[in-house]
């Protein structure tokens, strides 16, 4: 039997908030405006830690948008050491996917 090795860093996915769609002229609906469905970004992380990770990519979406740091977040998949080695990451960081 063979052991896998732990994770050497992780995929984390952020789902990107969505304003308010703007009601049409012509629309029924009275209601409250409605969000659009969120987008997602991916990045990469060196860190074998999964909520280290989610920190580190938080501090980096933060430096673009302070109010991006509420945008729910999660490491989805581990990365292995020869993908870190192919993505050219340095140990401790995060990169846009």
């Amino acid at each position: 039997m063979t052991a896998k090795a732990p994770p050497a860093g992780w995929v984390v996915q952020v789902a990107v908030a969505t304003l308010p769609a703007e009601p049409k002229a012509d629309a029924r609906w009275l209601g409250p405006a409605l969000n659009d469905a969120p987008s997602f970004q991916y990045f990469n992380a060196a860190i074998d830690d999964p909520a280290k990770a989610v920190e580190a990519t938080k501090k980096l979406i933060a430096k673009g948008d302070a109010s991006a740091t509420d945008w729910p977040m999660s490491a989805v998949r581990g990365l292995s050491s020869a993908e870190i080695t192919a993505l050219k990451l340095k140990v401790g960081e995060v990169k846009p996917a």
